[in-house]
Parts: C-alpha cells; sequence; structure tokens
C-alpha cells in the first residue's frame, strides 16, 4: 500500500512513517486506540496509556525517527485530522500537547462532509503555509495509510521541506506467529533502546 500511495503522489508522500506499535484487532492497544477518543468508562486510563507510550517513544526513540526522514529535529507538529467530521481540536492533538512545546502545523478538512477514501489524495486535506518547515505528523491509527500520507501531501503542498508520520497503532487483522507489541522496541532499527538513553 505504501508504494500505490508514493505513486499517486510522487514527491509528496512522507520521509518516514514509523508505527510505535502493531494494533492487532482485540487486542489490548486496539482497544485504547479506540477507547481514548470516546466519554466510555475506561477512556481516562486509556488516555494516560497512550500518553505513557507516546512519552516513552519519543524519549527513547525520536533521533531514530528524525534521522530516518532525513531532518535533524521538526520545527513543528501536527495531527492527522479525523475523518468522522469530529468537532474541536483531535483527541490526539490534546493528549500530545503536554509533551512539546513545538508549534502546531494547523491542518483541516478541505471538504466537510466528503467520505474519506481508501487512496491518498493531495486535496482532501489544506494546511496553512509552512515554508521550509519540517513536521512530526502524529495519527492514531494507520489501515491503509490514505489519511496520513494524504495530510503528508497537505504539508508538502504548503512547504514543509520534510515530514516524518508517526502512528500509535498499525492496525492489522489477527493473524497466527503476529509478534507482540513492544514498547521498548525501536520500529526503524527493530531493536532495544539503549539502557539509560537520554531524552530526546
Amino acid at each position: 500500500m505504501c508504494s500505490d500511495q508514493a505513486e499517486s503522489l510522487p514527491g509528496l508522500v512522507a520521509d518516514a512513517v514509523v508505527p510505535v506499535g502493531l494494533a492487532p484487532k482485540g487486542g489490548l492497544h486496539a482497544q485504547n486506540l479506540w477507547l481514548y477518543k470516546s466519554a466510555r468508562p475506561g477512556a481516562e486510563a486509556a488516555r494516560l496509556a497512550l500518553l505513557a507510550l507516546l512519552a516513552v517513544f519519543l524519549r527513547d526513540h525520536a533521533a531514530c525517527v528524525w534521522a530516518a526522514a532525513g531532518m535533524a529535529s521538526p520545527t513543528h507538529l501536527a495531527v492527522v485530522p479525523s475523518g468522522r467530521g469530529r468537532p474541536g481540536p483531535h483527541p490526539l492533538r490534546a493528549l500530545a500537547g503536554p509533551l512539546t512545546v513545538l508549534p502546531w502545523a494547523e491542518l483541516a478538512t478541505a471538504r466537510p462532509g466528503d467520505p474519506a477514501g481508501r487512496l491518498a489524495d493531495p486535496g482532501r486535506y489544506r494546511a496553512a503555509p509552512l515554508p521550509g518547515a519540517r513536521v512530526a505528523l502524529l495519527d492514531d491509527t494507520w489501515t491503509t495509510g490514505a489519511s496520513a500520507q494524504s495530510a503528508a501531501a497537505a504539508l508538502r503542498l504548503a512547504g514543509a521541506q520534510s515530514v516524518a508520520v508517526i502512528v500509535l497503532g498499525r492496525h492489522l487483522p489477527p493473524e497466527p506467529g503476529l509478534p507482540p507489541f513492544e514498547a521498548g522496541r525501536c520500529a526503524v532499527h527493530q531493536c532495544p533502546a539503549p539502557a539509560g538513553r537520554p531524552g530526546q
């Protein structure tokens, strides 16, 4: 699917896409990713679990992500807009807010009410001008990648120099032998974080 996105958005896809972890359907991580956006019982516990996960990942592996995207460090943070037209800030933005002092690159749905397709679309979102920006683009879930790559394309068209996508959970169907979610394993290098590594 990633090669399909690159073909449909030549020169506009993200420089790197890094999943924090796998989120096979029915697993705890997938449940947290669904629950944290709701007002249901357990939502606050799910938010705290995801916040801790993201904080540890950024502390241990952010430098790996930036290097994979060809950037020293990001100048802006952005969140892939909700495909459900949810009013107000995306819950992921509220979740990640305490972890950063970076300014937010604003992304908005360009055609409210249009159903999100399974293919990347450079016109799906719009972004304010970002000449030369290096953007860390957060997404909570990744199924086909169309939404994240459409958002990356909008950032590119707004002038962003580089875009690194960090996905909290890559959705996969249940499969025998699927590797378990490991918070301490680097998705870029497939190796554990060094003991005692300083925060990034």
